[in-house]
């Protein structure tokens, strides 16, 4: 092998390694904010605190499950509410 093999099979190497490390680069930039990807542990840290709301009788912020009474209307109550208005009417699970 000859000297001219040996400078085309290094600068066949260095492209390849510069076209590499190019690749890299462009993956690891685009990945921060215009990505489509999710990551999942601060989507299931949402969705916990999503699960607390107010209460629509007392304001206090709890896990609420949503009736309506017979004139239609919504409420979104906690477990202690929901027992107080249900003696006084009745409430039907949305």
């Amino acid at each position: 092998m000859g000297p001219v093999t040996w400078t085309v099979a290094a600068v066949a190497a260095i492209a390849v390694v510069a076209l590499s490390i190019w690749g890299w680069s462009r993956r690891t930039r685009g990945s921060g904010h215009n990505s489509n990807v999710i990551d999942l542990k601060s989507k299931l840290k949402d969705s916990r605190a999503k699960d607390v709301q107010a209460c629509s009788k007392c304001r206090r912020k709890r896990q609420v499950t949503f009736y309506a009474d017979d004139s239609g209307a919504v409420r979104g109550l906690c477990q202690e509410c929901k027992q107080e208005l249900s003696q006084h009417r009745e409430l039907y699970p949305v």
